[in-house]
């Protein structure tokens, strides 16, 4: 079995978040997320489990869709979030946020825990390149998210 790792400083963005925890709500703060991907297989009728282009270009979009974003958990319980208008309002409690709608992005995770956004972006990586028939040899793709240096989570989805 083949294993390919694609890890690029072009495969990161910025966000805002903030995670609740069992009676707590942290500070609204930011990251520089860096990303990793992993496959394991055996190579194609080329002798490839992928092309790093393809997989960095489908990678590139999925990062890009959150860079520069506040990144919302909407199956938080603890949140209760509207959309008014042009305006994305959060409530945690007694502690309310409002956003522009446009620079918010609701992701379908519990919280934006790296551990979620890892999973998240393996779960929509995954269906991007299966979509197009890039899968068919892969055993494993894992995609991680590193929040700051020497910190980071994985999700690995086996084929």
């Amino acid at each position: 079995m083949h294993k390919i790792r694609l890890v690029k400083q072009k495969l990161n963005f910025s966000a805002a978040h903030f995670i609740t925890l069992e009676n707590e709500c942290e500070a609204l703060h930011g990251h520089n997320y860096y990303t990793l991907v992993e496959m394991a297989g055996g190579p194609d009728d080329n002798f490839y489990l992928i092309d790093f282009g393809i997989l960095k270009k489908e990678m590139q979009g999925l990062c890009n869709a959150l860079d520069h974003k506040v990144l919302m958990a909407s199956e938080n319980p603890h949140l209760v979030m509207a959309v008014n208008g042009t305006q994305f309002d959060v409530a945690y409690r007694e502690k309310k946020y409002s956003f522009p709608a446009e620079d918010v992005v609701a992701l379908p995770i519990p919280n934006t825990t790296v551990e979620m956004l890892s999973q998240y972006l393996c779960v929509k990586l995954k269906e991007l390149l299966d979509g197009k028939g890039y899968l068919d040899k892969i055993r494993y793709l894992e995609v991680g998210v590193e929040e700051t240096a020497g910190q980071m989570a994985t999700y690995r989805i086996d084929l």
